[in-house]
């Protein structure tokens, strides 16, 4: 029976389409009733009752015996219970299937208090509280003196995510993943992080088509226009000169004259990094040196190329998109943490890796150690999102999280590192950089 289940730490991450008004709040919210109805609100299949009965059933098991109190859960683990349960009873159903029923589950469970628990120990480093107080105590003198110079040009040579101090995120957001929405900005309000919706877009990717920010009151701006969105799907395409001005309306904004993607831009204090299918994106001729010499007076920056390609769109693991923010986070001085692309195209990794430590740069790759690699999610935590020194991290329920939010939180010492469980987004091709747009206020 449901309200015999035990709380447990869980791990995942799902949309729940509302066709019940529920309330994980609610007295009987961690019962079999309701659980069946988040489950049917969730789903885009049919789920005989019969399937049901056995997916609670083992559910059950799987909880209260496998996991016990205070143990830890995953999605592997639990998937893999519950599918060696219906064979035993018989029952034929698909694993992918089961694992979206168990996110749901999951994802209403963690709504519900007394059973969320964070994703990992949360530690504040002592250099963190240190840097605010100087931080603050810079704010509070440039409030007072009434001085906007005081405190408008950052301290290094391109702004970095390091000095970003307020996020915005689109309001299409909350409508097309409402759950993720409630929990990413009680996650910013929790963290202490200042945010607002930016209105009147028409997809949730705002990192894309938002001005690039040179200085305090400064920012690029670019025409946005995708050569991975079908013309069936213009509709989503935002215009972002219709809506940035309203919230730059006080700053300078230059022109670039350039089709460009703001996910491909990658601040690394000394150097921008992007990927080399700005020159497709624009017409040029692979490192066309005028067209290079243009970016580089724009962006107001040298500027480093990582090699891209996509020799077949239609393979679900083909880099379509050419962001170099799914590729490297600059992490301080001269360090580079890089995605586990290797994983996916070694040689081109080399370059990549060659090309960054040919300037200077120090490169750790964030490579998993597991028995069953998860390449649909496992690219997407280089697409942190950092404001000043508090890192949010995309985490899915499997084995690699433990791994990757050690690699930011080694990578990020003075930094307060949380995981967030989003794999509803990170299933249709960006993370978590890719739905916020921080700058610096």
């Amino acid at each position: 029976m449901w309200d015999s289940y035990i709380f447990a730490p869980v791990i995942k991450k799902t949309t729940i389409m509302e066709k019940y008004l529920l309330d994980p709040k609610a007295p009987n919210a961690f019962t079999q009733e309701i659980m069946h109805k988040v489950v049917l609100n969730g789903i885009n299949f049919e789920l005989p009752k019969n399937v049901w009965d056995a997916i609670d059933d083992a559910f059950g098991n799987y909880w209260n015996v496998e996991v016990g109190y205070g143990g830890r859960t995953d999605l592997d683990s639990a998937v893999s219970s519950i599918s060696n349960w219906l064979k035993k009873e018989h029952i034929v159903f698909s694993v992918d299937k089961i694992a979206d029923i168990v996110n749901i589950m999951f994802d209403w469970i963690e709504q519900i208090p007394g059973a969320t628990l964070d994703d990992d120990e949360v530690v504040i480093p002592v250099s963190f509280k240190e840097h605010e107080e100087e931080r603050q105590i810079m704010k509070r003198l440039a409030k007072e003196n009434e001085n906007p110079d005081l405190y408008s040009s950052p301290p290094l040579p391109n702004l970095s995510d390091t000095w970003t101090d307020f996020v915005y995120i689109s309001d299409k957001l909350k409508e097309f993943y409402p759950s993720t929405y409630t929990r990413l900005t009680k996650l910013f309000d929790k963290m202490e992080i200042e945010w607002a919706e930016v209105k009147d877009t028409k997809d949730i990717w705002i990192r894309d088509y938002m001005p690039i920010q040179l200085s305090r009151k400064h920012f690029l701006v670019y025409k946005y226009d995708p050569d991975y969105i079908k013309d069936s799907e213009k509709k989503y395409l935002t215009d972002s000169q219709s809506i940035y001005k309203g919230v730059l309306h006080d700053c300078e904004l230059t022109d670039s004259g350039i089709i460009l993607d703001g996910g491909n831009v990658v601040s690394c204090a000394d150097y921008i990094i992007l990927t080399d299918k700005v020159f497709i994106e624009n017409g040029k001729e692979l490192y066309d040196m005028e067209f290079c010499r243009h970016i580089q007076h724009v962006m107001e920056s040298k500027v480093i190329y990582l090699p891209w390609h996509c020799d077949n769109p239609e393979n679900q693991y083909s880099d379509v998109y050419g962001h170099a923010d799914g590729l490297v986070k600059w992490t301080g001085r001269n360090k580079i943490l890089m995605s586990n692309h290797r994983e996916f195209h070694p040689e081109e990794a080399d370059e990549i890796k060659r090309r960054l430590e040919e300037v200077g740069y120090k490169i750790t790759e964030m490579l998993f150690d597991v028995p069953n690699p998860n390449r649909d999610f496992n690219w997407a935590y280089i697409n942190y999102l950092r404001v000043e020194n508090k890192i949010i991290v995309p985490t899915f329920g499997i084995p690699e999280d433990k791994q990757a939010l050690k690699y930011i939180r080694e990578a990020n010492p003075e930094c307060i590192v949380q995981g967030f469980r989003m794999r509803d987004i990170v299933r249709n091709g960006g993370g978590l950089h890719c739905i916020t747009w921080n700058i610096w206020k």
